[in-house]
């Protein structure tokens, strides 16, 4: 999942201060996202809304502070699909608790798994993140460059240079590690949730 911030140059809709569009697979920034996360305030400490392409809209509230906080996953009817906690301001990383109890995903230091295996999966990168499944390494966090051919086929963005040479954080999930639990539509929408918390903590003093 690729997760590309609208830059400040261009107009947000009214009582949106910041906003990520999200796309799915390889697919190229020319057709519609997968869905898109509206941030009411650019630190998320209010609620961000979620527009998905197919089916009505989610959100994602905070509701705490302690730490580097908690957001509740909302979905269209009222139903609290999961939770995305923050580990604390002294160590970086970011838990998604689903219902049941079953499964639990992490976005956590590189440094808290195998080094040797880390390395081979992020390419060297150090800035990134490793997706953990119940502890289990099941992908990764890491920025990477946009293809031009995608951004000049992105419409209106396409005359913004650093839009198309530009680098996003992308989230890739290794089936193979959680193929049974990954296949639910809501689990994506969860895992998409967690990433932003991550990216948006990640990110703050990233230019537009």
């Amino acid at each position: 999942m690729r997760f590309v911030k609208t830059p400040g140059s261009i107009p947000l809709p009214p009582g949106v201060s910041r906003q990520f569009k999200v796309f799915s697979g390889e697919e190229s920034l020319d057709g519609a996202p997968a869905m898109t996360f509206d941030l009411d305030k650019a630190h998320m400490r209010g609620v961000t809304s979620i527009h998905l392409e197919a089916g009505p809209d989610w959100s994602l509230g905070r509701t705490a502070k302690v730490g580097t906080g908690s957001w509740d996953l909302t979905s269209e009817t009222g139903v609290c699909i999961g939770r995305v906690l923050g580990r604390g301001s002294l160590k970086k990383g970011w838990k998604l608790e689903l219902p049941g109890g079953g499964v639990d995903y992490e976005l956590a230091d590189p440094d808290s798994v195998a080094r040797q295996t880390v390395r081979a999966m992020l390419g060297g990168d150090t800035e990134a993140l490793v997706l953990l499944e119940n502890g289990v390494l099941a992908g990764t966090l890491t920025r990477k460059h946009r293809d031009q051919s995608q951004g000049k086929k992105a419409g209106l963005l396409a005359g913004l240079k650093r839009f198309v040479t530009g680098r996003d954080w992308v989230l890739d999930i290794q089936q193979q590690n959680g193929g049974r639990e990954l296949a639910g539509r809501e689990t994506l929408i969860a895992l998409a949730s967690l990433g932003l918390v991550a990216i948006v903590n990640l990110d703050l003093s990233t230019a537009d």
